[in-house]
């Protein structure tokens, strides 16, 4: 019987702890500890195509979770054919142009001594010539560098001097365009692809600064047509990689040119418009916006007179694309105007997309910006620079809100093909696939607010007898990288 009690006893004391712990919560309510995530394999290149010079670099970055990995923790193949490769300090150059592809291998041991493989996907790495030297169709005198900016004291900029088409090595002079004195540079030998050798002159800068220099050959000057360099502090961006290679469909975005004024009293129809627009989230994303304040002695007047440009005659008045613009007939009008023509530039797909990477310092804007053919064709590419949150009274003829702030103002266009043709630089003819680039350098007022900046970048292509707008997009900023965007 003592036993019996006992274990009674024991018995209720069980029954009540179960239900003490299930006034506190049950075992149902104890959250299961999760497993720890696998550290993830990861492995970054810093540029996706280098010059083909012996000394530009791809910089491989590989982690495994936090810990850094060195060439001694992994091992390279040529994606190719399978064969390792030892890269030191892993970093890739070469002085011979063409496609290299490489994969990373890692092999990661637990503490219980476990061990697991990774493997990378595929990196393509580009060496592309740095000048060409071949024979081209032109007449007289002409002057084309390596680069029209470059880091002081890291890279230079190699000067291909032609005649009538032809590389010469001697026979000229080179003169600073600001005191119109002889310079002298030191030259480097290359060879083109025949084998023939040229003596080159090669500018190298130690400071950030930027220098202008005419040549002299014969009768021959290009006094008029000065070669412009820009030294700046910073690495010059390189152009981003193509998560895509094989795809030519992209995201298209229209491209809004707004013609504006703080004194325009009818302006704010427009501006409340488009405010709606670009808000709304069917429309939000299929346009960017550039707003020109040519108005009647404006205080934020770019003076490039893009209005001129663009067959401007009454304000308020946007263009779509540099093609077909609609001017100010209410709120409500202007609202659907807006939509039907985003909606007739986005029924055609974009021919080419677009990726860039920027960088500031010291008030000097560096981008690269580089397209990718959608189809065969001539292309022209261009840069705008924005500003937000300017404040100005706004002259208003009765449009409700708020209207002191200004956004998207222009501040400077580099897309200057000639006098009053704002359409963008030649890139000249693209196959389908091709990718070429841009450098953008770009002198900032000291007085505009950087963090406000951003970049509206676009590529125009032959649209009858006049170029217009095939896809655009805007930056979030001065600094980073736009990646191209695919259907």
């Amino acid at each position: 019987m003592k036993t019996f009690k006992s274990i009674s006893i024991l018995a209720a004391v069980a029954m009540l702890a179960v239900s003490c712990l299930t006034g506190k919560g049950s075992d149902d309510d104890i959250p299961t500890p999760e497993p720890p995530k696998p550290a993830e394999f990861t492995v970054k290149v810093s540029a996706s195509v280098i010059y083909a010079n012996g000394n530009d670099a791809a910089v491989f970055d590989i982690s495994y979770g936090e810990l850094r990995l060195s060439e001694d923790d992994v091992t390279i193949y040529n994606a190719d054919d399978d064969t390792e490769v030892y890269l030191p300090d892993l970093s890739f150059s070469t002085a011979t142009p063409g496609e290299y592809a490489f994969y990373v291998k890692y092999v990661a041991s637990s503490d219980e001594g476990e061990e697991q493989e990774f493997t990378s996907e595929r990196i393509d790495i580009t060496a592309i010539t740095e000048v060409f030297l071949g024979h081209i169709e032109e007449e007289g005198l002409s002057v084309r560098l390596s680069s029209t900016v470059f880091q002081a004291g890291e890279d230079r900029a190699i000067f291909v001097i032609r005649f009538n088409g032809d590389v010469i090595n001697e026979g000229y002079e080179i003169y600073d365009a600001q005191t119109n004195t002889v310079v002298e540079m030191p030259t480097m030998m290359l060879e083109a692809e025949d084998g023939t050798p040229y003596d080159l002159p090669v500018y190298t800068a130690t400071e950030a600064g930027t220098r202008s220099f005419w040549v002299a050959y014969k009768t021959y000057n290009t006094v008029n047509k000065p070669s412009t360099i820009t030294a700046v502090s910073f690495p010059v961006p390189m152009r981003p990689g193509d998560t895509q290679p094989d795809n030519t469909s992209f995201k298209h975005r229209a491209m809004l040119i707004q013609f504006t004024g703080l004194g325009c009293g009818y302006c704010p129809y427009m501006i409340a418009a488009l405010r709606t627009v670009l808000a709304d989230e069917e429309y939000g994303d299929k346009a960017v916006l550039a707003a020109s304040h040519e108005y009647s002695g404006d205080p934020y007047d770019h003076n490039a007179n893009l209005e001129d440009a663009m067959g401007i005659s009454s304000y308020p008045t946007v263009v779509v694309d540099m093609l077909s613009s609609i001017g100010n007939y209410s709120y409500t009008g202007n609202v659907n105007n807006l939509k039907k023509m985003i909606d007739t530039s986005l029924s055609t797909p974009a021919k080419a997309g677009i990726s860039a990477r920027m960088n500031v310092e010291d008030n000097i804007l560096v981008a690269r910006m580089t397209i990718k053919a959608g189809e065969t064709g001539e292309y022209r590419v261009g840069a705008w620079l924005l500003e937000d949150g300017l404040t100005g009274r706004q002259s208003n003829y009765g449009m409700e809100g708020e209207f002191g702030t200004h956004d998207a103002v222009l501040r400077i266009l580099d897309s200057s093909m000639s006098r009053g043709n704002f359409t963008g630089h030649s890139l000249g003819t693209l196959g389908k696939g091709d990718m070429a680039d841009h450098l953008f350098v770009m002198n900032l007022d000291p007085s505009w607010v950087q963090d406000n900046c951003r970049l509206l970048l676009f590529v125009t292509t032959a649209n009858g007898t006049r170029y217009s707008v095939t896809n655009a997009v805007a930056s979030d900023g001065l600094t980073g990288t736009i990646e191209f965007e695919y259907e």
